[in-house]
């Protein structure tokens, strides 16, 4: 390790930064207010919450956690090795990246290209990798600037990779209505934000600019949120009630449910929301069972105007 470390001498020199900059504190302060109401929403709620309210309330907290243990540390006055503090930050970014990836394949209904991709697999796949190029040769050589670069290399790749997938995936936006163009977009722009935080990294520790850009991928994913509500209520007119309320469908289940009332078919939102036939065919499965009927043509009876 020390031979290799010899051989291959450059290290970033990195900027550490002891204390939270006021723009990551104001990002704090945001994303705590956000968790708050939707604490209060998933609480105060007349209805049981779906398992979609859950999983963005699980990625807030990730985001603020991120936001403070990068911000706050490391900090040379708190006891132990300062190596423990990486440790800890680089795990919460770690878990932050992987759920936030996972969040988006359930948004969109996008099934992992191969093995690799797959949640499960990448997990431990970046775990390991934690392990071998940070964490041991951080143990040989003593060095962290070394340790740091050594290990964001592989994240990198992993994330250079992810935006070439998800830039073939785009190109295939063009037969997409307005509404889903602007989801798919925000959610590619969320992928592209986070990762940048490797390689951003790998220059140097920069909290107002690193944790503001990666910070935005929340924000892009509370906005897809905001303008699903918005979708739904602007065709609330075409349903004789809220029926995805008084049903508890999740977000894409209600988007379905408006198009089947419409009178579009499977093939056509299929098209519409850019989403496998098969994946229309099983959301409208789970929408006719949760409202009680048998058919699209029965639930469009029972439903439209």
């Amino acid at each position: 390790m020390i031979i290799v470390q010899k051989k291959y001498h450059y290290t970033p020199e990195y900027e550490y930064s002891s204390s939270m900059h006021w723009i990551v504190l104001f990002i704090c302060i945001a994303i705590s207010i956000i968790i708050v109401f939707q604490l209060f929403k998933i609480v105060f709620s007349k209805q049981k919450p779906n398992k979609a309210s859950y999983r963005y309330l699980v990625l807030a907290i990730l985001f603020l956690l991120y936001n403070l243990l990068n911000g706050l540390l490391p900090d040379k006055s708190l006891p132990g090795p300062i190596f423990y503090q990486y440790i800890l930050t680089y795990s919460i970014s770690i878990i932050m990246c992987v759920y936030l990836v996972w969040y988006l394949y359930i948004e969109f209904n996008i099934i992992a290209p191969n093995w690799f991709f797959k949640i499960k697999n990448l997990t431990i796949i970046l775990s390991l990798s934690f392990l071998i190029f940070f964490i041991i040769p951080y143990l040989y050589t003593k060095s962290l600037n070394f340790a740091r670069s050594l290990f964001l290399i592989f994240p990198i790749l992993l994330s250079i990779t992810f935006l070439i997938y998800f830039f073939i995936t785009i190109k295939k936006e063009v037969k997409r209505q307005r509404y889903f163009k602007i989801q798919t977009y925000m959610g590619l722009t969320s992928i592209l934000s986070i990762i940048l935080l490797p390689l951003l990294t790998y220059f140097g520790d920069f909290q107002p600019i690193t944790q503001p850009l990666v910070s935005m991928a929340f924000f892009l994913v509370t906005t897809m949120e905001i303008n699903s509500y918005l979708y739904r209520l602007k065709n609330t007119y075409i349903l004789k009630r809220n029926i995805g309320k008084d049903y508890n469908f999740t977000n894409r289940e209600n988007e379905i449910a408006i198009q089947i009332i419409k009178g579009n078919s499977y093939k056509k939102i299929s098209e519409n929301m850019f989403i496998a036939y098969s994946t229309v065919r099983k959301h409208a499965s789970n929408v006719f069972i949760k409202s009680n009927v048998s058919n699209k043509e029965d639930f469009i009876k029972k439903f439209g105007n």
